[in-house]
């Protein structure tokens, strides 16, 4: 029933950790906590509540995550195609700010309206857009340090 929105929550919780086996363990109290709250409020949009249960998650968990420190392994199951250069990625989820790396994930990877994430996160659009903006120049510019190879991440 909500195959994506449990998609996405891996997703978010792989691309903002890139740790496997916290990224998995995260996925799982989110998945558990997104039902309830579906479950408890049908009437919210399944996007404002997937970004409020993740963001939940991550500020609980804040603490153990290490951003920085990859830790995956290509044959654990994420798909990456081949000849993808993480190393831009890395470096921008290493050392952007909490709030532009998470916008970033949900906006542009996830593809949440602004709107739903309005909602959820309690800001304005314009702040959004503009967190947003500014994680998309600081990626590019480190895209253009790693030789200008793009980054594109495919949702499955």
């Amino acid at each position: 029933m909500f195959d994506n929105e449990i998609k996405a929550i891996g997703l978010f919780f792989f691309l903002s950790l890139l740790d496997e086996h916290r990224a998995m363990a995260a996925a799982s109290k989110a998945t558990d906590t997104f039902y309830r709250r579906v479950k408890k409020s049908p009437q919210t949009k399944p996007g404002v509540t997937l970004v409020m249960v993740t963001r939940q998650i991550w500020n609980r968990s804040r603490g153990n995550f290490n951003r920085g420190r990859p830790k995956y392994s290509p044959d654990s199951g994420w798909l990456f195609p081949e000849g993808l250069d993480l190393s831009p990625w890395k470096e921008f989820q290493k050392t952007a700010p909490e709030d532009e790396l998470l916008v970033l994930i949900w906006s542009q990877i996830l593809k949440i309206p602004d709107s739903d994430l309005s909602t959820a996160l309690g800001i304005t659009e314009g702040t959004i857009r503009y967190r947003v903006g500014r994680a998309l120049r600081k990626m590019g510019t480190m895209s253009q340090a790693s030789g200008g190879r793009r980054m594109e991440v495919v949702r499955s």
